[in-house]
Order: C-alpha cells, then structure tokens, then sequence
C-alpha cells in the first residue's frame, strides 16, 4: 500500500489568492457595509427597559407563619418561560401597558407586536432571563423593547405584575379547591340529614365546623402569597439597544470579507491553477519560471532594461540554453543543420489563452540571446493582435517606417535593438505562405521566434508549429490546469515537437532571491 505524505502549504499560492481577491472583496464589503450603515440609521429607535422578580422557597422557619401562609410550590424556569407567553399573562400585562400609556402611534405598535408574539408562541418583545439554582430558588429578569423609553419600562413593569398575579392565582387554586369541597360537604348536610339518622344536635355541630372552616379559608384567603416576589423595577432607559448602525456595518463587512475570502480559496481551488509539478507531469521540460514583472510594460524597451538584472535576468538565461539545447538535440540537432548550411532553426512561442505573457516572453528571450551575441528574427504571426509591432515600435513611430523593408513576403524593421529585427507578414493568414516566408527570411539569423496566437483559439497556430522546429508554450501561473493540459493534448495529436515550457507571472521564483548582477555600460544587455 502506498501512503501519500503531508502536502505542503502553499502560502504564495494563498497570498496570490488573497491579494487578487483583496480588492472585489474589500469594495463588495465596503459598500454592503455603508448600505447596512444608512440602512440601520433609518430605522426606528428601540429601547430596552429590565425589571426583576425573585423566586423563593415556599415555607418559613416559622411554624406559626407557616400554618397561616398558603403558598405554592416552586417552578422550573422552562415553566415560568412559558408562562409567562401564556394568554393569562400577555393578555393582563396587555391590558396595563393600555391602562397606563396613553393613545399613541408607538402604543398601538406595540400592543400589536405583542398581540403577535401570543399568537406566535415568540418572545420578541419580552425576554426572560432567569438565574437560579438546582432548587429553582433564584432570579428572573424580564425585559421588554419598545419605541419609547416609557413605553419599555412601562411594559417590563406591567409583566412583572402580571407574572406575580398569576403566580398569586396559582396559589390561591389550593383555597379555592377547599372552599368548593367544604361547600360541597354543607349542601350534602343539609340534603342529606334526614336519611342520614343523624340527630339535631350532631347535625347542628357539623355545620358550625364546616362554617368555622370556611371563615378559617376566607382569613387565608387574604394572606395566599406565591412562590414569586418584586424584587426591583424597571427604571427609566436612557440609551437605544436598536439600531446599531456602526455595529451592524461592522458585522456585515466582516462576514462579507471572511465569506468573501472562502469563496476566492474555494474557486482558486476549483480551478485549480497550474504549477511547477503539474508541468513536470506532462513530460516536457520547464525551461524556466519568470517572475512577474514590476509595472505595466507599454515597450519592448522596457522589458530589455527590467530583463537585464535580477531575477528576470537569470530566468531568461535558463529559458536560452534550455531551447538552444532542446534544438541541439532535436530533429537531427542545430548544430549539425548549421554545418551542412541548411535552414536556420524557427520556433513558435505560444499559449493556451489569450494574456499569458506570450508577446513579453518573445521580446524578453529575444534580447537575451542578441545580448549573448545571437542574430534573432522575431515574427509577429498573431495577425489577429500584432502584440510585437506594439511592443517594439514606438506608439509616434508608423509601421511604414523609412527603414521599412519587404522581402521575402514579410515586412522587415531592422535592428529595434542590436541583433533583432522584427518582421511582420504580408500574406494575411496564409499558414503556407507564411512559413515559405519565413524560411526565405531565416538564412541572415542565428534562430527565429515566432509569435503567434493561442493554440487553443486560433487553429492556425498547430499548423504553423508543424512546419517549424518546435513549440514553446507560455503558461502564466494563474491559469488553470486543464487549459494547459488541453494545449498540450491539442500539439501531441498533431505530432508537434514541444520543446518545453515557459513558467510565466511565478512567484515561486522569487524564494530564493536574486544572484545579482552590476551594473554595467554600454548595451543594456551586454554581459560583462
């Protein structure tokens, strides 16, 4: 059995995620955040009032007190919760919230949010809190909203007393059961005293009993108490709970950013960019992994002078003697066509998609291998973009230069910098034409490249790499994997000689810094 080890955190393949969501993320937060801002301050204002009541154990250490008390027994808080939603209790603190406010539009509103919150079973205008032990022997705080800071410590006032009213009623069902029972008795007596045998004088005394009884239950009456007591009121609320508009803004721009953060690592993770392992994969060799460059690179005369240090410089490097040597051993090998006098090696450079770096990596490698004294052609084949006369030609310079020469059916600019030239052709899209072109054109240089466009969008692309000496695909680093793989199946069933791949836009050839270079004089280029 095969056990695969622990995967490597890849925390540049993160950051990169992060900072290309960074932006989307933060405005999409941002402007959520002032919506939710503007929105809650638009809202009515709440406030909440908090009274409590305190529930005690039902005797006394007093024997005297105890027989004179008539109490009920304590309740679970589940109990009092739903007591307190119960009709008896809403409809009574109902009505003193009426009784004791006057007529008003935020009355009326909340009187018929309670009215809701009965028919509902919900607490969304009264909660209870309760604080109690394992003998239920505690604290309760009940609090209520409302629009007004009386009408909130009115209500939260009006179901305390009607909780200690119906906790009282509780109590008193005790006395009144024995009240019916003793009344019960007495008719019986009455009805019943001459079937019974019983004499005058027996049934004289059973009554005083039962009467003596009776007035015992109407002096209890008046002293019937529950398990529940006031224990402070609500007082008078000064600030709002609702709305909280930078507390709602704030919540909703950090769930924007910590969702909107997933949903970047949950879709770079779907598609599933490719990496230096994935091309290693495919069998063909990675030349080299150039690093993103720094700014937005209008000319080609800006890539030569970024591409003459650092790491851009040392990556270039490898990508020449990678293709120079995949063309040495490759279809009998440039060296020995170069001997025989036969054509001059031509490569295509492409990609998958449009904007990989294709055009940049044409004029970047095309100045590396003129500053190491190689003549290089490079043809702009995209004719549908022309991305190199943009690159190399000034925007104030027109293509019919006076320099402009037409040989061989390509247009020709001479030396753009020492030992490149740049050529365009003439014949449209005429693949043959093309490369007939540009074999006539090759005999004067050391290695033509050749820019083309994306093998995967224009078809043109395979069938001029067939008649080529090989194929170099770019592939930026946030493109996916299965478009590379597509590339690549696409060349291998038309038999194309990939040469290798170009890693471009790689952060991971920036962990382990540059081998730097001096300065130097003269040609940007040149190697000391």
């Amino acid at each position: 059995m095969t056990m695969n080890g622990p995967t490597d955190l890849n925390l540049s393949a993160l950051l990169a995620t992060l900072r290309r969501a960074a932006v989307p993320v933060l405005v999409v937060g941002a402007v959520l955040a002032a919506l939710t801002y503007f929105y809650s301050s638009t809202r009515p204002k709440v406030y909440q009032a908090t009274a409590s009541i305190a529930a005690l154990p039902g005797g006394s250490a007093n024997t005297l007190i105890n027989n004179t008390l008539v109490t009920a027994p304590v309740l679970p808080p589940s109990v009092v919760a739903r007591a307190i939603r119960s009709p008896e209790v809403m409809q009574r603190a109902v009505a003193l919230v009426t009784s004791g406010a006057a007529d008003s539009p935020q009355r009326r509103t909340l009187t018929t949010q309670l009215d809701r919150d009965l028919q509902d079973g919900t607490s969304n205008v009264v909660t209870l809190t309760a604080d109690v032990n394992t003998d239920f022997i505690g604290a309760y705080e009940i609090s209520a909203k409302a629009m007004t800071p009386q009408l909130a410590q009115l209500t939260a006032n009006s179901f305390v007393n009607a909780m200690l009213t119906w906790d009282k009623q509780r109590a008193l069902q005790t006395i009144i059961r024995a009240r019916e029972n003793l009344r019960s008795q007495q008719a019986a007596l009455t009805t019943g005293s001459v079937r019974s045998g019983l004499d005058t004088q027996t049934l004289t005394a059973l009554r005083v009993d039962l009467t003596q009884k009776l007035q015992q239950l109407n002096v209890l009456e008046q002293t019937v108490s529950g398990t529940l007591s006031g224990l402070a009121s609500a007082t008078l609320p000064l600030r709002t709970v609702e709305p909280k508009p930078a507390r709602n803004a704030a919540l909703v721009f950090a769930a924007v950013i910590f969702f909107g953060v997933l949903l970047a690592f949950v879709l770079d993770a779907l598609r599933r960019r490719v990496q230096l392992d994935d091309l290693h994969e495919f069998s063909v060799p990675v030349m080299g992994m150039l690093p993103p460059v720094r700014g937005r690179l209008d000319s080609a005369q800006q890539l030569t002078s970024q591409s003459s240090q650092g790491i851009l410089r040392e990556q270039l490097d490898f990508v020449r003697v990678g293709l120079l040597s995949a063309l040495a051993h490759g279809r009998g090998g440039l060296l020995s066509a170069l001997a025989h006098g036969t054509h001059v090696p031509a490569v295509v450079v492409s990609s998958a998609l449009i904007g990989e770096g294709k055009s940049t990596v044409v004029a970047g490698l095309a100045a590396n291998l003129a500053a190491h004294g190689q003549r290089v052609l490079v043809v702009d084949a995209d004719v549908f973009r022309f991305q190199q006369l943009q690159l190399w030609m000034p925007r104030s310079q027109p293509r019919s230069a006076p320099d402009l020469q037409t040989a061989e059916g390509l247009q020709l600019w001479p030396q753009m910098i020492p030992g490149v030239d740049l050529a365009a052709p003439v014949t449209g899209s005429d693949v043959a034409q093309i490369a007939a072109s540009i074999r006539a054109a090759s005999r004067q240089y050391d290695l033509v490249l050749i820019d083309t466009a994306p093998v995967l969008k224009v078809a043109d692309t395979l069938a001029l790499a067939m008649q080529m000496e090989g194929l170099l695909l770019v592939a930026d680093s946030e493109t996916s994997r299965g478009q590379v793989q597509r590339a690549l199946q696409e060349t291998t069933r038309m038999k194309i000689n990939v040469l290798g791949f170009v890693l471009n836009r790689s952060r991971e050839s920036l962990r382990h810094g540059s081998y730097a270079y001096n300065p130097v004089q003269g040609n940007v280029l040149d190697v000391p």
